[in-house]
């Protein structure tokens, strides 16, 4: 094989595993499939990407990213996102929770209703 050829598979494959490298480190699972859905705060104070979304204590999803609605002068939109097996009921409600070592979890209430569920992509509310 020529020396080009082999210097470039080495860089393809030195990208690749720099890719699920990162993130990994930012704790995303590249190999497995995920729901998105947006949660709107009024305030999301200490929230971060990759912070981690529970449900009845159980790691179920992650933080992918936040934004700042203009829209509504008075909300954060934060997208999750959960396992694909994790169906969220309707009236499901989410809160923020602070651990003794500072770090900011969400955490996912799920409502009454057993037989509903949100569609993918639809929007949660928040509290603190």
């Amino acid at each position: 094989m020529r020396k080009e050829v082999k210097i470039g598979i080495t860089a393809i494959v030195a990208l690749v595993l720099f890719y699920v490298g990162l993130n990994f480190l930012k704790g995303i699972n590249v190999f497995t499939s995920t729901n998105t859905y947006y949660v709107k705060f009024e305030n999301a104070g200490g929230l971060t990407p990759s912070s981690a979304v529970l449900a009845n204590g159980y790691a179920v999803g992650i933080v992918r990213d936040m934004r700042y609605d203009y829209t509504d002068n008075n909300a954060v939109v934060v997208s999750i996102e959960l396992d694909k097996a994790m169906r969220v009921p309707e009236g499901t409600t989410a809160e923020l929770e602070s651990s003794p070592m500072g770090s900011i979890t969400l955490h996912l209430i799920p409502g009454k209703n057993p037989v509903k569920f949100l569609a993918i992509g639809d929007t949660i509310m928040g509290g603190m």
